[in-house]
């Protein structure tokens, strides 16, 4: 694709990023007294309007909802290439397919769960699961959900469904990368799946679950594969840094590893593997014409929507700031 389709896209993403909230705003967030002084330095941003229509303090959640669903919308009104953008859609109707079918098989009403940000509407998602008829799907999901409907009358595991739809919602953003020839959205991709998959064999071997749940869960398309996996199961945590030495991600799996010893938590393996991740992405905004900046915003985006939530949920419970600081992700800008 000529980089020339890219121009009005960036031109107007370069404008929204002057809006993301910096390091003051937040730092500022932090130490406010309680959730209405967090809504008040909102009301000086972008939110303002959003914030507008709140029914009460408890209704963030839904205000950061609506501003994930509009910077979607944007994204896909100026993307030359939105089945590229679209890619980061998948995972809300991957949570809301959960979500449905779980409350279908339990007999529970779950709506409470379901976020309007996807790429399908809910209520047709509903329907699908309802009539348990789902032709509408990408191939991909379609299969995914069909095998985890079918299994879940075998073995009533709600995990079961979380695992199946995970390893379909990875399958269909690499396939949807590499048709459209993103080698950046590709190396993402596998980079995600690799992290995901070395936290996956971490609480594999710690729960002594062995070699068959670890190929059950094992995410495809990352740079490492099973057997590197299964390999590891009888070493070490110790060696897995040394065997990852020469990645990237490297000081990740150090430093998480160290923790979770320390800790037996994961929480800080995934906040690195969270911050690289973003990392990766940021990279997009000294990239002049291309999908990059495009992604980065949309994550940019979605991360301040996350910091915003982690704060507000802090400063609701009595949470003291420093704590709050140690959850919350990098910033964009």
């Amino acid at each position: 694709m000529s980089e020339n389709k890219y121009l009005y896209a960036v031109t107007r993403i370069r404008a929204l990023e002057t809006k993301l909230l910096d390091r003051s705003k937040i730092e500022r967030m932090i130490e406010a007294k309680n959730a209405e002084e967090v809504i008040k330095v909102l009301y000086e941003t972008d939110y303002a309007g959003s914030i507008s229509e709140m029914n009460g303090i408890e209704d963030y959640e839904t205000v950061l909802s609506k501003e994930v669903a509009k910077t979607y919308a944007i994204i896909r009104e100026v993307s030359p290439t939105p089945e590229l953008t679209d890619i980061f859609l998948y995972k809300y109707d991957v949570h809301n397919l959960k979500t449905l079918l779980k409350s279908s098989f339990l007999g529970e009403e779950n709506d409470g769960l379901l976020t309007a940000v996807g790429s399908i509407p809910v209520q047709k998602l509903k329907e699908m699961v309802k009539e348990r008829d789902f032709k509408d799907l990408h191939p991909i999901l379609r299969e995914g959900v069909e095998e985890a409907v079918a299994g879940f009358t075998v073995n009533p595991d709600p995990q079961l469904i979380d695992i199946v739809l995970d390893k379909c919602l990875f399958r269909l953003m690499y396939r949807t990368a590499g048709k459209n020839k993103s080698s950046f959205l590709m190396d993402y991709i596998s980079t995600q799946v690799d992290l995901i998959n070395i936290k996956s064999m971490i609480r594999i071997k710690a729960m002594g679950l062995g070699r068959e749940f670890l190929k059950r869960v094992f995410l495809e398309d990352g740079r490492l594969d099973l057997t590197f996996f299964s390999e590891l199961l009888d070493e070490s945590l110790d060696i897995l840094s040394e065997k990852l030495s020469y990645k990237d991600y490297h000081r990740v799996v150090e430093e998480g590893v160290a923790s979770y010893q320390k800790t037996k938590s994961l929480t800080r393996f995934e906040k690195l593997s969270d911050d690289f991740l973003f990392d990766m992405v940021k990279k997009g905004k000294y990239v002049a014409f291309g999908i990059e900046p495009l992604v980065g915003y949309l994550s940019a985006k979605e991360n301040e929507v996350k910091i915003i939530r982690i704060i507000m949920v802090g400063k609701m419970n009595e949470i003291p700031n420093e704590l709050i600081r140690e959850r919350l992700r990098d910033v964009y800008v």
